[in-house]
C-alpha cells in the first residue's frame, strides 16, 4: 500500500512534499483547500485525524500520523537507510542537524506563526507583538550567523533540516524580512535549484 500525504494549501505540509521528493519515496497526494471565509483547514481533515491539521501521513496500516517532525522522522527512518539526508548518528554534524530539525517547529516557527494571529487582530504594535518582533529578529540573526559559517543547516551537506527550515525562511523572504546581504539569500537560491524543491513547487503552484 502506498503512503498517502494529506496536504493543505499554503501550509507547512509543503515541506513533507519536498522531503518525499528528495527521498524518491512513492506516495499519493490528497490536496485540501482552505475555507474561503476563515482561511482555516477544512473539516474533512478532522475526519482523518482529531487535530484536523496538515500534514497528515496515512501509513500502510491506515493509521494517520500527524506532526511534521514525526512525519519527517518516520520517512527518514523508512527511506533513508543510507543517510543521504541526515548525518550519521554520533558524527559531529548530528547534534547540529537535530537542533535545526526541532527548531523548525519550535523556536524558529512560533514567532513567525504569531504574525498570522496578531496582524488580523490589530495587535502587531501591542506588547506581545513587539516581543514577537524581537524574537523574530533574534532568530534571523541566529540563522544568519549559522549560514554565514556553514553551507547548510546540518553543516556542509544538504539534509532534511534544510527541508524543514524551508517554509519559514521562504515565507520570511516573501514578506521582505530577509535583508539582501543575508546569507539566507544564497541558501534560498541553492535550495530553489534542487530538482526536488522544483518538483514540490510545481505541485503546490495551484495552492
Amino acid at each position: 500500500m502506498t503512503l498517502t500525504l494529506h496536504h493543505l494549501g499554503q501550509s507547512r505540509s509543503e515541506r513533507i512534499i519536498w522531503l518525499l521528493e528528495e527521498l524518491g519515496a512513492p506516495y499519493e497526494l490528497v490536496v485540501h483547500k482552505r475555507d474561503a471565509a476563515t482561511r482555516l483547514a477544512p473539516a474533512a481533515l478532522a475526519d482523518i485525524h482529531p487535530l484536523g491539521k496538515a500534514p497528515l501521513l496515512v501509513l500502510d496500516d491506515g493509521r494517520a500520523l500527524a506532526e511534521t517532525g514525526a512525519i519527517a522522522q518516520y520517512l527518514l527512518d523508512r527511506f533513508d537507510i543510507a543517510n543521504r539526508l541526515r548525518p550519521v548518528p554520533q558524527s559531529p554534524a548530528w547534534p547540529v542537524y537535530l537542533e535545526w530539525m526541532h527548531a523548525s517547529e519550535g523556536a524558529v516557527f512560533l514567532p513567525f506563526l504569531m504574525n498570522a494571529y496578531l496582524r488580523p487582530s490589530g495587535l502587531m504594535d501591542s506588547p506581545l507583538g513587539q516581543y514577537m518582533a524581537a524574537e523574530r529578529a533574534k532568530i534571523l540573526a541566529h540563522v544568519d550567523a549559522h549560514l554565514a559559517a556553514h553551507a547548510w543547516f546540518a553543516g556542509e551537506t544538504f539534509s532534511a533540516a534544510d527541508c524543514l527550515m524551508g517554509f519559514q525562511l521562504e515565507a520570511a523572504d516573501q514578506a521582505g524580512a530577509i535583508s539582501e546581504d543575508s546569507p539566507v539569500k544564497d541558501w534560498l537560491e541553492r535550495i530553489r535549484a534542487r530538482p526536488a524543491h522544483q518538483a514540490m513547487r510545481q505541485i503546490t503552484a495551484k495552492d
